[in-house]
């Protein structure tokens, strides 16, 4: 029989509970490198993650911002486009030959792109009941 002599420290009863501490340390010194690589690997992995979920959410909120913008002036130009055909309604009834309509029109033909959305609104309202009324007749 060959006795190989190992580092392994010799166990008795006696002090079993430290040569389990001993052990599990040996295994510990030996094996956390690579735990320790593997765990740095990990969490490198999970900051680039969060880095690219925040650069997401930021372009999403631009993307937010841009869109909600689109909407607005488009709903500004529809009403705009709204108004213009009114116009071109009265033009065609012959309604812009009173005076003070023909100023007020041209007025608001130069103005139309600078007013805000309520003042939109009325002007509309304006141009639809001239037209009611002109039709109503």
């Amino acid at each position: 029989m060959n006795i190989i002599e190992t580092t392994i420290p010799d166990v008795t009863i006696e002090n079993i509970q430290e040569n389990k501490v001993l052990i599990a340390d040996n295994i510990i010194k030996n094996v956390y490198p690579l735990f320790d690589e593997v765990y740095q690997a990990k969490l490198e992995k999970v900051i680039k993650l969060r880095n690219k979920v925040k650069d997401g959410k930021l372009k999403m909120k631009e993307e937010k911002n841009t869109m909600e913008k689109l909407i607005h002036t488009y709903k500004k130009e529809k009403q705009i486009a709204k108004i213009l055909e009114r116009i071109n309604k009265l033009i065609s009834a012959g309604l812009t030959y009173d005076p003070s309509l023909k100023h007020e029109t041209v007025i608001l033909l130069k103005i139309i792109d600078k007013l805000p959305k309520e003042k939109l609104e009325q002007q509309f309202s304006k141009v639809s009941q001239l037209l009611s009324k002109r039709f109503a007749r």
